[in-house]
């Protein structure tokens, strides 16, 4: 009697059967050209503060500043997005499968690769996956097929989205893919998601930027066989795993910046990609939502904003900032207002955000926001040793997007003991404020802060 297949046994094989190799394996063509793959960017300006109140953490908080963003002028890329048709596909477990095999798309195709890694630990299994990769990209020009985007018409436009309950993930990785589906004559437009959004912000932000296709959108949490569907195919997975011309000449000419020219599928080369690009689909979202806004709106907002987490709305991760109080009188005294933006309609936060100058926040998925800001804006980030080890980087792409100024100051955790460093698996932690910070952050305000 044949044994039943696991979802191990499933995602267990050679990584040739595993991973959908654009260019190389059928199912995949394009509703336009994708052209370019790779453009310069100016990107943010990013700096980053160590500023612990205890020597030891401070310690490891300067060892792992990155010095690239003073060092050097960085390169930043944005990547190109652009809708196609896909056969024979399913998706589930976050991410969608072509012909049986992982698509490596954006957001989700870090998330199938991290999974093929989980099912087939050890180096062996790696080293094959970048061999696959390295000979792909020898072999592979990228020749996929081009329709018409009429050939989409009628059919659904699918979105691989990781949840609805966390802003940043469908701000950045999920909603701006709907800037793609406007260019088709598509039917429904269906999210795959785990969850519901029991706040109603998706939802919210779906009506407001995208209102004439608002009644077609749908929320699937299962798995969901098509034979044929719309998506919006990203190139970022490509840099490893294309020989495109439009990818290999850019990252040639990056000149100092020679990081650009050792990518692999390795999750620290990836997570470099993620640091130093953005996908086109956010700049296009950016603009979509700043065209929206109310002029009189902007020119009201205040110039200077404190972004605090609403206490007394339940459906917000809560997490304290000790130290609070005091920052709040610094920031105070220098003309800052207190915003709570989970109060607000999408466009008045989107309004504040475009009218400000500087705006202060604790680390959380706020600064998601970074994207609909103007290049002059300068947002500042208060996080600690846990962030700067687990979720640095993660909001680089936002910044890139509109280019604007982009500051981190790692302080303490708030949790009962600040001198040991705190375990992620135990959560996200929220931050301490302790004095020196507090004139660190001032610093920043006032443009006097030197970087370590």
């Amino acid at each position: 009697m044949a044994q039943r297949r696991t979802k191990s046994d499933r995602w267990a094989v050679p990584p040739a059967e595993y991973f959908f190799l654009p260019g190389h394996d059928p199912g995949l063509t394009l509703l336009g050209d994708l052209d370019p793959i790779l453009t310069r960017a100016a990107g943010a300006r990013v700096r980053q503060y160590a500023c612990s109140a205890y020597p030891a953490i401070q310690r490891i908080l300067e060892r792992n500043l990155e010095t690239r963003w003073t060092d050097i002028t960085p390169a930043i890329f944005e990547i190109g997005t652009v809708p196609a048709l896909a056969e024979d596909v399913v998706f589930r477990a976050g991410t969608a499968e072509i012909g049986g095999k992982c698509l490596l798309n954006g957001a989700s195709g870090d998330r199938a690769y991290a999974r093929y890694l989980k099912h087939n630990p050890g180096m062996p299994p790696f080293r094959r996956a970048n061999r696959l990769f390295a000979a792909a990209r020898e072999a592979t020009r990228l020749d996929l097929p081009v329709a018409a985007s009429t050939t989409a018409s009628g059919l659904e436009f699918a979105i691989e989205c990781r949840n609805l309950t966390n802003y940043y993930h469908f701000m950045t990785e999920a909603l701006p893919m709907m800037v793609h589906a406007m260019r088709l004559d598509v039917g429904r437009v269906r999210f795959h998601c785990r969850n519901d959004d029991k706040s109603g912000f998706s939802r919210r932000f779906i009506q407001t930027l995208f209102p004439k296709l608002a009644d077609k959108v749908r929320f699937n949490a299962s798995k969901r066989r098509y034979d044929r569907v719309a998506l919006a195919f990203n190139a970022r997975h490509l840099l490893y795993a294309s020989g495109d011309p439009r990818i290999v000449q850019p990252l040639a000419e990056t000149g100092a910046d020679e990081a650009w020219r050792n990518l692999g599928g390795h999750i620290r080369r990836r997570k470099f990609v993620l640091k130093n690009s953005y996908d086109v689909s956010l700049r296009l979202l950016r603009e979509r939502a700043v065209s929206l806004l109310d002029k009189t709106a902007v020119a009201k907002a205040p110039r200077r904003i404190w972004v605090r987490r609403d206490t007394d709305n339940q459906n917000v991760n809560q997490r304290d900032v000790i130290g609070e109080e005091k920052l709040g009188r610094m920031l105070a005294s220098h003309g800052f207002e207190t915003v709570f933006f989970e109060r607000l309609s999408p466009l008045e936060q989107i309004a504040l955000i475009q009218g400000a100058d500087v705006i202060v926040a604790a680390h959380g998925a706020f600064f998601a926001n970074m994207m609909f800001g103007r290049p002059e804006t300068h947002f500042i980030e208060i996080g600690s040793l846990q962030t700067q080890m687990h979720r640095w980087g993660d909001f680089l792409g936002n910044a890139h997007a509109s280019g604007c100024r982009y500051s981190v100051v790692f302080a303490d955790t708030a949790s009962d003991d600040p001198r040991k460093v705190a375990d992620i698996n135990d959560g996200l932690i929220g931050v301490r404020v302790e004095d020196r910070a507090v004139k660190l952050i001032e610093d920043i305000i006032l443009d006097r802060a030197v970087t370590v």
